[in-house]
Formats: structure tokens, C-alpha cells, sequence
């Protein structure tokens, strides 16, 4: 009897009408101008020469106002969901400070699992290509394929972009091999698909004799948001970004009792407080990189974490 009643609830849910969510929008201001952004990215290429760094994740904050009652942080995040379905989804609000966190992550930082060991798993992310919205009409499918199509390859084929993944693919094998006997590449340089962009993504796991909480500090805060080297990188991006990053960049994710652990990078986020929204945004920066492409890059993760509900 009990299955049967839920099993009608739901099918009464699925029957209603929901109304998509309402656009979002806020003016967004970086916080770092173009100009600004491209002089610290020539500056971070400069110490990258001198042998400060071999990569260095450079971001920038978007900011906007926020008018009482304008937004409902509910409505918003649908809106998100609906612009860009991702993997790590997380909606977090606390209504009584009208605070929270709206994000719509892609990228997994660790995955624990405890037997008789742990066993880790990590999906470093680096490498992005816009991608285009899959057409409503079929006349026009064909052209789009074929153009999604390119852009992958692009992507997978570029030096610059997979130095980029490759570095940090090495740095997260030393974080764990410090911890772990074990540890294999399973899949290096995929590419995963999302509504708003293409990713170059890589499999690392690992075996451990380490508790999930241990793995996890160990290998915070993540490599594909830093750099590397690491310690010697954050106090770059200290300098040339001059603000703290808060939430953004960090992980969110859950410990459960069962000894597993699940945490994703806090990327294609919004963070909500004081009557103010902020997305941030950025990308890896090697000797390689084009500063005009590196700021379309930060554009288009913009767009891809808020798309029509904020006008950057």
C-alpha cells in the first residue's frame, strides 16, 4: 500500500505544469577591467619565464547588485540548472541572510571509497571550448554536429591546452603519491560534453591506507584552480588577483558514515550575500597563452555558469 501511494504522488507531480524559470537580470562588473586582466596575465607569463611557476590559474570576480526582492535565489538556480546541467549541482541558502551558494559544477575534485583501503578517484579539468545550443530545428542539426564536432577535436588537438592538463594531471599524481601506494591514470585527456562548453578531462585513481578526511585535506585546495608548483603558485595569484577568492575555488561536496566521500571543485558558481552576486571565473595560464584568448575564456565561463540571466 505504502509503494503504491508514492508511487501515485509521484505521478501526480510529474503531471504538473511547470513554468521554466524566470531570467535573472544583474549588471555584472569585473572586478579586474580587460585591461587590468591582460596586464596580470602578461606579468604572470613574465614570472613563468623567470621559473616562478609552470602554470599559473589566473580569475577574475564578476560582481552585481542585487535589488531587494529582485531575485529568487530558487528561481535562479533552476534558471542555472536549465542554462547548464552539470554533474555537482549544489543549492545552498540561508533565508534568513538572504545568503548562499548557487552552483552548477562540472568538475569532480576527490571521490572516496573505503574496503580494505581507500580508493580515490580525481577528475582534473583543464581545457575548455564553447559550445554552442543544440538547435530546436533538424534542418539545422547536421551544420551544428558538424561544427561541435570541430570544436572538440580543436580542443583535444591543442598543445597549449593539453600542457595545461597535463601539468596538473602530474601535480595531483604527487599529491598522491605521498599518500598512497598505488596510483594510475585511467583515462587521460577525454573530453566530456555539457550544455554551454566542451572540457578536457582527466581520470586519476589511486589506493591509499589513509582515512577519507586525510585524503582530502592532503590534496586541498585543488590543483586545476592553483596551479604548480602549488605553494609557490598561490602566493603568485595572491599577488596578482589581490583578493581572496572566498568559497570560489574551494570544494563542496559531503562525509558520509559509510566511509565515502564525494567533493566537487566550486567552479560555474554563484555566490549571493549582502544584496550582492559573484561569479567567478578565470583559466590556466602557461608560456603558451594568447592574453586576448585567455579573457574570451574567462567570457565564456561566464556565460556558461549564468548564460541569459545576468548581462556581463
Amino acid at each position: 500500500a505504502w509503494v503504491h501511494g508514492q508511487t501515485q504522488r509521484v505521478r501526480e507531480a510529474l503531471d504538473v505544469d511547470v513554468p521554466d524559470p524566470e531570467p535573472l537580470h544583474v549588471q555584472m562588473r569585473p572586478l579586474m577591467d580587460r585591461a587590468t586582466y591582460l596586464d596580470a596575465i602578461r606579468t604572470a607569463q613574465q614570472l613563468i619565464a623567470q621559473g616562478e611557476s609552470y602554470e599559473i590559474c589566473l580569475t577574475n570576480e564578476f560582481q552585481g547588485l542585487i535589488a531587494p526582492g529582485q531575485m529568487s535565489a530558487r528561481q535562479a538556480y533552476l534558471r542555472m540548472r536549465q542554462n547548464n546541467p552539470a554533474p555537482f549541482g549544489a543549492f545552498i541558502w540561508d533565508s534568513s541572510n538572504q545568503s548562499g551558494i548557487l552552483s552548477c559544477s562540472p568538475e569532480r575534485f576527490q571521490r572516496t571509497r573505503v574496503d580494505s583501503e581507500t580508493e580515490i578517484e580525481m577528475k582534473p579539468i583543464k581545457g575548455t571550448s564553447r559550445r554552442e545550443p543544440r538547435p530546436f530545428l533538424s534542418n539545422e542539426y547536421d551544420e551544428w554536429r558538424e561544427e561541435d564536432e570541430r570544436r572538440k577535436q580543436e580542443l583535444l588537438s591543442s598543445v597549449k591546452e593539453r600542457a595545461e592538463n597535463l601539468m596538473i594531471v602530474d601535480l595531483i599524481r604527487h599529491d598522491l603519491n605521498t599518500i598512497s601506494h598505488s596510483v594510475r591514470v585511467e583515462r587521460l585527456m577525454h573530453i566530456e560534453s555539457f550544455a554551454r562548453v566542451h572540457q578536457m578531462v582527466t581520470t586519476v585513481r589511486a589506493r591509499s591506507c589513509a582515512g577519507v578526511v586525510e585524503c582530502l585535506a592532503h590534496c586541498f585546495p585543488p590543483g586545476s584552480m592553483t596551479g604548480a608548483p602549488k605553494t609557490r603558485t598561490t602566493q603568485i595569484i595572491s599577488q596578482l588577483e589581490n583578493r581572496r577568492r572566498g568559497v570560489y575555488s574551494g570544494v563542496l561536496g559531503y562525509f558520509s558514515t559509510h566511509g565515502r566521500s564525494d567533493w566537487a571543485v566550486v567552479i560555474r558558481t554563484a555566490v549571493v550575500a549582502d544584496g550582492r552576486m559573484s561569479v567567478g571565473t578565470g583559466g590556466a595560464l602557461t608560456i603558451l597563452s594568447e592574453p586576448k584568448a585567455e579573457w574570451a575564456e574567462v567570457e565564456t565561463k561566464l556565460h556558461a555558469t549564468m548564460a541569459d540571466s545576468v548581462s556581463p
